[in-house]
């Protein structure tokens, strides 16, 4: 038994795994007439109205999260940013 028969499994797990970190990250912070909107990576939006906090869910699939992140990725290694 050869153990690379697993590494394009094991490969697609870190991908996804370092996809939800990602996901997590905060993309923007706006501020207007005391709403602090936040989106994140993965694009959920939280608003903090006067600490009333709401919240927009995106619940991208696995595959969409995965999609976004290498596109980021690739568009992020272009410009010289690692």
């Amino acid at each position: 038994m050869v153990m690379t028969e697993y590494t394009d499994e094991v490969e697609k797990q870190r991908v996804l795994m370092e996809a939800e970190k990602w996901a997590k990250g905060i993309k923007y912070i706006h501020t207007n007439n005391g709403v602090i909107e936040t989106k994140f990576m993965n694009g959920d939006i939280k608003y903090d109205r006067d600490g009333r906090i709401s919240w927009h869910k995106e619940k991208p699939t696995k595959q969409k999260l995965v999609t976004k992140f290498l596109k980021w990725a690739s568009d992020r290694s272009h410009y010289g940013k690692s």
